[in-house]
């Protein structure tokens, strides 16, 4: 019998030493694969394809998490990915702490957004927060300006910043070398109050109206765009490593390729499992245990 495959942090081609559950990562038995479905595939993929998918894999980040708790309206979550999507954003993550909670997306609205994303569902806020926090991201908190969803739980000790305040020095220097976790609550309720022991800020869209809020997909896309535009070009993870590239790349054609799995079955059987390993995108799997 096989003995189970030892997973890894993966930093490049060879590397077998996992820490955090965030990374993206190949196991030992598979690494000796990676790069091998690109070379099958590329033939039947024209030029401007490849070109387009080394064009958009070059401004990936994973410097930003986009983390969004118990949201269940199919719009909301479909106008997210796309908004991340759109501005460059990897990885997504939604949080389901209540078996009735289902994830919905509206195809019109989310435009296939989902196939070039790391999407990511956890059912525990507390696992999610310490596997973010061991991973070097610091937690920031959407809130209303005015805390009224969350004033039973608002901690005055915490840093807060506005959209427009994103990328300035104070908020330089409360994130720091750190990546951001931008979590964004339930469109009724807010934030958990079980997210308090772990926050590090809140950030918010100054209201001018009579309104005392945003549509959550509004407010999540002007601050990724804030993100985006105000604090990325400064932060130390504003693109990803050259192998990284290269793994979405191949993620990508496994995903996207007419009849992939056959012409991997037929150029190299023994491709096989590594074919369903990068497409189906185990080599990202942060909060599973």
């Amino acid at each position: 019998m096989n003995p189970t495959p030892q997973y890894g942090k993966w930093s490049g081609p060879g590397d077998n030493t996992r820490t955090f559950r965030t990374d993206y990562f190949i196991p030992g038995d598979l690494q000796g694969d990676f790069g091998q479905i690109r070379k099958v595939l590329s033939g039947v993929l024209t030029d401007e394809r490849m070109a387009r998918f080394a064009a958009v894999a070059s401004q990936r980040t994973r410097a930003v998490m986009p983390v969004f708790e118990s949201t269940h309206h199919s719009h909301n979550i479909s106008a997210v990915l796309r908004t991340a999507d759109a501005f460059g954003f990897q990885d997504v993550s939604f949080i389901y702490n209540q078996p009735e909670m289902k994830f919905r997306i509206s195809d019109s609205v989310e435009r296939g957004s989902s196939t070039w994303l790391t999407v990511r569902r956890t059912t525990s806020i507390k696992h999610c927060a310490e596997v973010l926090k061991a991973s070097g991201y610091k937690i920031l908190l959407v809130s209303l300006p005015t805390f009224a969803r969350t004033a039973a739980h608002y901690q005055q000790h915490l840093p807060t910043f506005a959209a427009h305040e994103i990328g300035g020095v104070e908020f330089n220097q409360a994130i720091g070398k750190s990546r951001i976790a931008l979590v964004s609550g339930n469109e009724k309720y807010g934030i958990s109050s079980d997210w308090i022991e772990f926050a590090d800020g809140y950030v918010h869209v100054e209201m001018n109206g009579f309104v005392e809020s945003l549509n959550m997909s509004v407010c999540a896309g002007i601050l990724l765009h804030a993100l985006r535009t105000q604090w990325l070009p400064e932060s130390p993870h504003h693109t990803l490593p050259a192998h990284e590239q290269n793994l979405l790349t191949e993620h990508w054609m496994a995903r996207t390729c007419q009849n992939a799995r056959e012409i991997v079955e037929r150029e190299n059987s023994l491709l096989v499992p590594w074919f369903e390993f990068i497409r189906t995108g185990r080599f990202y799997y942060p909060f599973s245990k």
